[in-house]
């Protein structure tokens, strides 16, 4: 699979009271901040998703954006850097990767006969030459798209958030 997508953004012109924070409530900024942003990411790419229909050989609808969350990665996040990710559950939508970025097709596809959904299914007899069926990316538009939106969510968030924990309160509510 092709390396995730990444957006980094500086941050230290906005955040002057960011030094006088320490430990847990600069964390907790920082993962208020990456929350925020997130958010928009993900809303961003749940609109994007291609969605499909029965009549188009669509088993299951939506099931790509309804499987797009955002998620905290604490085994890649440190003090100094809090990370999260917009993805798909591939469980609930196995399929992701291959709209995100594209895929060659080397068997030949059958339309299910009166079958759930009307779908297709890949037999097993081999194409002579494989054809390429190009992407629908909606994460990497996502990030393109709406990119400055979260950039703008995550400075507001950061405004909201650091007069809280500059008064010692709201480091145990949520991120």
């Amino acid at each position: 699979m092709a390396d995730p997508i990444q957006a980094k953004t500086d941050f230290s012109s906005a955040l002057d009271g960011l030094d006088r924070l320490a430990g847990v409530a600069r964390e907790s900024l920082a993962r208020s901040m990456a929350v925020a942003g997130g958010k928009v990411l993900r809303d961003e790419a749940k609109l994007l998703a291609p969605v499909g229909s029965e009549e188009g050989g669509s088993i299951h609808p939506g099931a790509l954006r309804d499987a797009i969350y955002l998620a905290y990665k604490p085994v890649k996040s440190t003090e100094a850097q809090q990370v999260y990710s917009v993805t798909w559950n591939a469980k609930k939508a196995p399929h992701g990767h291959l709209l995100e970025f594209g895929h060659w097709q080397p068997y030949v596809v059958a339309k299910i006969k009166g079958g759930y959904g009307g779908g297709y299914y890949s037999t097993k007899i081999k194409k002579d030459v494989p054809t390429w069926t190009p992407a629908h990316p909606f994460l990497r538009p996502a990030l393109s798209s709406a990119g400055e939106r979260a950039k703008a969510a995550m400075i507001e968030r950061g405004r909201q958030r650091l007069p809280e924990l500059l008064a010692g309160g709201g480091v145990e509510s949520e991120p």
